[in-house]
């Protein structure tokens, strides 16, 4: 698989094509913000959303664990959409989920959508995780320690590119000095553009955005 290397804090990383991470010294696969169950969750509220979408999404982790063989995956929060998502899961849906949690050590990172641990699901749930000199948690923290470096999701960045005089808005991680933010890999999920206020105060010395392509990831400044 085609990569981009980085480094926070001393630390190698590789951003995967598709928004994750993977962290060479540790073996580590680090996914963010799948929401699963998003789909049948709107639906038990009415709005008719069409159903695949956890499929979908668990077949993307599904394929990243299988190209990279990583001893442990990280999901970093809001993995699932809801904390009843374990009382909607399909047969099919909790199959997917178990080929990979037995792939990898799996460690649940909770976010604000799943606070509670979902039961029934294999692996650790945790608050955080400390891995080297990086942080693992899913919102961003206003101050990191020195000498370490976070990654996060929570925010599922975007960015608006314009190739050949079209503009379109396509997912990102970014990276400040001591900071990475993971993209969405949940099929239904938005994003929020890399100029909303929400980013404000967390890259007080600037960022880059990278995104993927069919055959590379680029740096966009």
């Amino acid at each position: 698989m085609r990569f981009r290397e980085i480094s926070l804090a001393g630390e190698q990383i590789y951003l995967l094509p598709g928004g994750a991470v993977f962290l060479p010294a540790t073996q580590t696969l680090v996914v963010a913000d799948l929401h699963l169950g998003k789909g049948t969750s709107a639906r038990s509220r009415g709005l008719l959303l069409p159903p695949g979408d956890t499929i979908s999404t668990l077949q993307k982790v599904l394929r990243l664990v299988e190209a990279c063989s990583p001893q442990v995956l990280v999901t970093l929060g809001d993995s699932f959409h809801d904390c009843k998502v374990g009382e909607r899961l399909l047969d099919e849906e909790r199959a997917l989920i178990e080929i990979i949690t037995r792939k990898a050590d799996t460690l649940w990172i909770t976010g604000n959508h799943d606070a509670i641990p979902i039961s029934g699901i294999g692996g650790e749930w945790l608050e955080e995780y400390r891995l080297g000199n990086l942080i693992l948690r899913h919102i961003p923290s206003v101050t990191i320690p020195s000498g370490q470096a976070e990654l996060a999701g929570h925010l599922h960045p975007k960015i608006k590119i314009r190739i050949r005089g079209h503009v379109m808005s396509r997912a990102c991680f970014i990276k400040g000095e001591d900071r990475l933010i993971l993209p969405t890999l949940g099929a239904y999920t938005g994003g929020l553009d890399v100029s909303h206020q929400a980013y404000e105060g967390l890259f007080p010395q600037g960022h880059a955005a990278y995104v993927w392509g069919n055959d590379q990831i680029n740096r966009v400044a």
